[in-house]
């Protein structure tokens, strides 16, 4: 069992060099191909929580960016925090993903060197970041992080989306962003004008048009930003794939939640090879989790529609 758990872990950190050496506009990260941060990661990605924190966090400490960069990101999404991170106590949780000082250290994005990754993400958290600037993670290839940079606006009431329509860079994922500033002035009048999303897409859902449910499933069943979720179905439920992805989409809580799934640096993970790790797979469950408090009145409607699923956001919500 030893020899067949190196094998897999030698076949990962291969796995994670390759991923990276085509993954085009992404940015370079110092430390990224050191071959003991490969290693470690890939124990992360394998869900080994109590093996991989302790060496990178000896990695950053060390001055490794991509450790520092991975912690920092760890630190701020709790879906990316498994259960042996979560029973530790508070002080050894600091000490483990914070840069050491203070009473409660500070994140370790701030001590990232030059990465822009770095910079851009303290900009969205610290909500200092304007459309212009959620932007710029599409210029270094972090398209998970510009989702997420563009709903926080929107979670803020932001307005104007609509001035960058014609930005190559506005991802058509969050079109609905704009359709909706169209549809406000009154321009936008009738569902004939949402003729740029596809039938199942729910971005029409968030501009007031139902959407059958078989159309929807479509969708999830072959839409980039559903990976994350069908993945997990394929994997973990392959006898009742499309179920288990209407009852994954409505336990995350919606179209905003999923869209924000996904590698969190896609310079050091790429999305496919996040999507099928055990880590990777866990962070649909604990997203789920952290929608709403898993008890059994919640549990049964999910369960009504896909009893895998159920089961799996069961054991998932177990661990903890």
């Amino acid at each position: 069992m030893q020899i067949v758990r190196l094998f897999a872990g030698l076949v990962l950190v291969f796995t994670l060099a390759l991923g990276r050496a085509g993954q085009g506009s992404a940015e370079t990260v110092a430390g990224q191909d050191d071959p003991v941060f490969l290693g470690v990661l890939a124990l992360w990605l394998d869900d080994e929580e109590k093996l991989a924190l302790p060496r990178l966090s000896a990695l950053a400490l060390d001055g490794n960016i991509a450790a520092r960069l991975m912690l920092g990101m760890i630190d701020k999404d709790i879906a990316l925090q498994g259960p042996w991170l979560a029973l530790q106590p508070r002080a050894e949780r600091i000490g483990l993903l914070r840069v050491p000082g203070g009473l409660s250290g500070s994140s370790w994005l701030r001590s990232a060197g030059d990465s822009q990754i770095a910079t851009l993400w303290l900009d969205v958290l610290e909500s200092n970041a304007g459309i212009a600037t959620a932007l710029k993670f599409a210029d270094i290839g972090e398209n998970r992080a510009l989702r997420v940079g563009l709903i926080s606006l929107e979670a803020r009431q932001m307005t104007g989306f609509g001035e960058f329509a014609d930005d190559p860079r506005f991802p058509d994922s969050l079109r609905y962003l704009v359709l909706r500033e169209v549809q406000k002035s009154g321009d936008l009048n009738d569902t004939s004008d949402l003729g740029i999303l596809s039938p199942g897409d729910p971005q029409r859902e968030l501009l007031s048009e139902a959407i059958p449910k078989a159309a929807l499933s479509r969708w999830l069943a072959k839409a980039d930003v559903a990976l994350p979720l069908r993945r997990l179905c394929e994997i973990g439920c392959p006898a009742g794939t499309q179920s288990c992805l209407w009852a994954g989409y409505r336990a995350l809580g919606g179209y905003r939640r999923l869209v924000t799934l996904g590698s969190p640096v896609t310079a050091l993970i790429s999305e496919a090879e996040f999507a099928d790790s055990p880590r990777g797979q866990a962070t649909v469950l604990r997203r789920a989790l952290s929608f709403a408090n898993l008890t059994e009145a919640r549990l049964r409607p999910i369960a009504a529609v896909d009893t895998c699923f159920a089961e799996l956001l069961d054991a998932e919500g177990q661990r903890f």
